[in-house]
C-alpha cells in the first residue's frame, strides 16, 4: 500500500483552514458567529439591558438557579432540600421539573452512575409525566388526558415547594421537558411526529394542532392554579438535515430517520411555498449519500463536502425543510410565551438551548439568539465544559465519518477548535478524559450576550456531575468554580445549575457556592 503523501495532509489543512470563510451554512439563514478569542469577544459593545430577564434577580444580586426533580424533594425532604441548595450553592430560583418522561431531569441517578452523597442510595425507576396535578381546563382543552406522574404518590412538585421556597425569598421557574414515552401515553399518535416512510416517531409534530394544544393546556393549567415566577421549556431537537448527517453527539451510523412529514407539515410548507415532493426527493438522496459516503474510502479531502454541496444545489428544498422545522420550533416558543404571559405578565419565559450549540456550527447557524430573543425573557445556552469532552470527541467523529471524511477525525477537531474560537484545548485522544476549559464558558457566554444586544437575560448552563462513563472527564470541585466565574467574569446576569441535583456531589455543588463568595 502507498504511504500517505505529507503534501496531501498539508493540502487537507490547508482546505480545512480554508473553510473558516467558506458560507456552507449561509443557506440557513444565519450567520457563524466570529472566531475570536474569548477576550475580544468580552470587549465587544452591547445594548444596556432591557427590563426583560431582569425579574429572576434578587436585590441587585445574580440568578443561581437550579434544575431538580421531585424525588429528590421525597427523599430528602423540602425544607432540608431548600436548606442545603441555599446554604452550599446560593441559589435562589428554583427550576423543579413539571414535567418530563425522560430520566435526565427526573428520578434518582442513572443506573450505572456513581450514586452521590445525598438522596436514595438506591436506583430508581421512573414512569414519568406531569410532577405537578392537573385540573379541569387542561383536561377540557388537551388531546391528550392520563399524563399524571404516578411514581411520586400524590406529593405535588409545585403545590409542595413552592410556598416553602417563597416563605424563604427564593423563586420558583417550572422546568418542562419535551420528552415523551409513547407507550405510556394514550392517544400519543394523534401529535405524533411522522417521518418520510408515514411511521410514527417518538416526539411529537411542532406544527400539529393537537401538539399545540397539549403544549398550551400543561402551561397554563400550571400557571393558573401555582403562584409561579418563570417558566423554562427544554426542546432538545434539530431538524431533518442535522440529524441526518450526523452533526449530533449521539451514537451514529447513517440510519437516522427523517422527520417529519405529517399531514400537517406538508400542508403548511405547501402553503409557505415549499415543493413537498421535491424536499421528499432531496431527503431520500441525501439518506443515500450519507451510505455511500460512510462506505466510501476516498482520502479526497473535498469529496464529500463537494458532493455535498452539490446535492444541495440540486435539491434546496433540503435547507428550506430543515428551516421550516427550527421556524417551527420557534413558533411553539412564541405560542408558549403568549400563553403565559395572559396569565402572568410578570412571569419570565426563557428556553433551555441544548449543549449541541457550543460544539456544530450547522446547529449553531440555526440558533440565533438575536431572533429567539423576541420571545424570551431569558435563554439558557449550554456550554457544558464539562461532559463536553466525551460529547465533542463524539460529535467530531460523526460529523468527520460524513461532511469531512476526507480528513482525519484530528484535523476536523482542530477545524473546529478554529472555527468556534476555542483556543488551547485537549487533544482528541485526551479531549474525552479532559472536557473542554472555563475558557469556552467565557466564550460562548460572551457569544450570546453579543448576538441578544440587551434584548434578554443569558443564563448559562453550568454543568456539575452530568454522567459521562466511568474512564471518561468526572466534574470537580476546581471545574464548577472555575465554570461559574467564568460565566460572571463574562458579564452573565446568572447561571443555571445543571443538570439535575439528584446527580450531583454535595461539594461540586458547594464549589458554586465558593465562586459566588468569591466574587462578593
Amino acid at each position: 500500500m502507498d504511504k500517505p503523501n505529507p503534501q496531501d495532509d498539508s493540502s487537507r489543512r490547508d482546505f480545512l483552514k480554508g473553510l473558516t470563510t467558506f458560507p456552507f451554512v449561509a443557506l440557513l439563514g444565519a450567520k457563524l458567529p466570529p472566531a475570536a478569542p474569548v477576550a475580544a469577544l468580552s470587549r465587544l459593545p452591547t445594548a444596556a439591558p432591557s427590563s426583560r430577564g431582569t425579574e429572576g434577580k434578587k436585590n441587585g444580586k445574580k440568578l443561581v438557579a437550579i434544575q431538580i426533580g421531585g424525588r429528590s424533594f421525597v427523599d430528602e425532604g423540602v425544607e432540608q432540600v431548600l436548606d442545603v441548595l441555599q446554604e452550599k450553592a446560593g441559589v435562589n430560583v428554583l427550576m423543579p421539573t413539571v414535567f418530563t418522561y425522560g430520566r435526565g431531569l427526573a428520578g434518582r441517578q442513572i443506573p450505572g452512575q456513581p450514586l452521590p452523597d445525598h438522596g436514595g442510595q438506591e436506583y430508581d425507576e421512573i414512569h414519568g409525566g406531569s410532577y405537578t396535578a392537573l385540573h379541569a381546563e387542561f383536561r377540557a382543552k388537551s388531546p391528550l388526558q392520563d399524563v399524571r406522574a404516578p411514581e411520586l404518590g400524590e406529593f405535588d412538585i409545585l403545590a409542595d415547594v413552592i410556598p416553602k421556597a417563597k416563605a424563604r425569598g427564593l423563586q420558583t421557574y417550572c422546568l418542562f421537558e419535551e420528552a415523551y414515552n409513547p407507550r405510556l401515553m394514550p392517544g400519543f399518535e394523534e401529535i405524533a411526529e411522522v417521518d418520510l416512510n408515514g411511521q410514527f416517531g417518538a416526539s411529537t409534530c411542532l406544527n400539529n394542532p393537537g401538539t399545540r394544544n397539549f403544549l398550551v393546556a400543561l402551561v397554563g393549567d400550571w400557571f393558573r392554579h401555582n403562584d409561579l415566577d418563570g417558566m423554562m421549556w427544554e426542546s432538545e431537537r434539530q431538524g431533518p438535515f442535522n440529524n441526518t448527517i450526523g452533526a449530533h453527539f449521539g451514537r451514529f451510523n447513517g440510519n437516522a430517520r427523517i422527520f417529519c412529514f405529517c399531514r400537517y407539515c406538508t400542508a403548511k410548507a405547501a402553503g409557505e411555498g415549499i415543493n413537498v415532493e421535491r424536499a421528499r426527493a432531496g431527503y431520500t438522496a441525501l439518506g443515500q449519500w450519507v451510505k455511500r459516503v460512510l462506505q466510501s474510502e476516498s482520502r479526497a479531502g473535498s469529496d464529500s463536502l463537494v458532493s455535498l454541496w452539490r446535492l444541495l444545489t440540486e435539491y434546496p428544498e433540503v435547507i428550506s425543510w430543515e428551516k421550516f422545522w427550527f421556524r417551527s420550533q420557534e413558533e411553539v416558543y412564541a405560542l408558549l410565551y403568549e400563553t403565559v404571559k395572559a396569565i402572568n405578565p410578570k412571569a419570565q419565559v426563557g428556553w433551555h438551548i441544548m449543549h449541541l450549540v457550543t460544539m456544530s456550527p450547522f446547529y449553531q447557524a440555526e440558533q440565533d439568539y438575536a431572533r429567539i430573543a423576541k420571545t424570551a425573557d431569558f435563554i439558557k445556552p449550554c456550554p457544558y465544559n464539562n461532559c463536553a469532552g466525551p460529547r465533542f470527541a463524539q460529535y467530531i467523529r460523526n460529523i468527520q465519518s460524513t461532511v469531512f471524511r476526507g480528513f482525519t477525525p484530528e484535523e476536523v477537531l482542530e477545524f473546529h477548535y478554529r472555527l468556534l474560537g476555542y483556543e488551547h484545548e485537549a487533544r482528541l485522544d485526551q479531549l474525552p478524559i479532559a472536557g473542554l476549559s472555563a475558557a469556552c464558558v467565557e466564550r460562548e457566554t460572551c457569544r450570546a450576550l453579543h448576538d441578544v444586544n440587551g434584548a434578554a437575560a443569558i443564563y448559562p448552563g453550568i454543568d456539575i456531575d452530568i454522567p459521562t462513563a466511568l474512564n471518561e472527564k468526572r466534574t470537580q470541585p476546581s471545574d464548577v468554580k472555575a465554570a461559574v466565574l467564568a460565566a460572571f467574569r463574562a458579564a452573565a446576569p446568572g447561571v443555571v445549575l445543571s443538570r439535575k441535583y439528584a446527580e450531583m456531589r454535595l461539594s461540586n455543588l458547594a464549589a458554586a457556592g465558593e465562586a459566588l463568595r468569591e466574587l462578593a
